[in-house]
């Protein structure tokens, strides 16, 4: 992570770190240990509003929070209707780098969740493919 930037212990946005409050929800930045973040992120993943939520992720995939896996798959399975939520979960676990939890937490998605956009983009996470399809024109090699 950039140590140029912390998180809002409040609503998790994004901050340079000579802050002394926040830009998006104008609280008072305090000093949180990591532990206390990590946990405050983790709690996030509950909250009732997306965007706290989709905040939460993308600073726990910014942290490479590798105690979050767990966290991360279980709210991409209760929030199944947000499938944006969904594809920023398998980002998020692209960037832990934990081996086989990782792993296994992206065939987890690829089994179970039923937006058809998270289990591809989960599979393609797991063999390391680009979810970008190929648009570029092939070239007829007979011509």
């Amino acid at each position: 992570m950039n140590m140029n930037v912390t998180f809002c212990s409040h609503c998790f946005a994004m901050l340079p770190v000579p802050a002394t409050s926040c830009s998006v929800c104008h609280r008072a930045v305090g000093n949180t240990d990591a532990d206390e973040l990590q946990e405050k992120l983790v709690d996030a993943l509950h909250h009732p509003l997306a965007d706290i939520r989709l905040r939460a992720i993308i600073a726990i995939g910014l942290r490479h929070d590798k105690l979050a896996v767990d966290a991360l798959v279980a709210c991409a399975l209760r929030n199944v209707d947000d499938v944006v939520e969904g594809l920023q979960i398998v980002d998020a676990l692209k960037t832990i780098d934990d081996g086989k939890p990782r792993i296994m937490a992206l065939h987890y998605l690829s089994a179970r969740h039923p937006a058809s956009a998270v289990k591809l983009a989960a599979l393609a996470a797991i063999h390391d493919v680009p979810t970008v399809p190929n648009t570029e024109p092939q070239s007829n090699p007979s011509s």
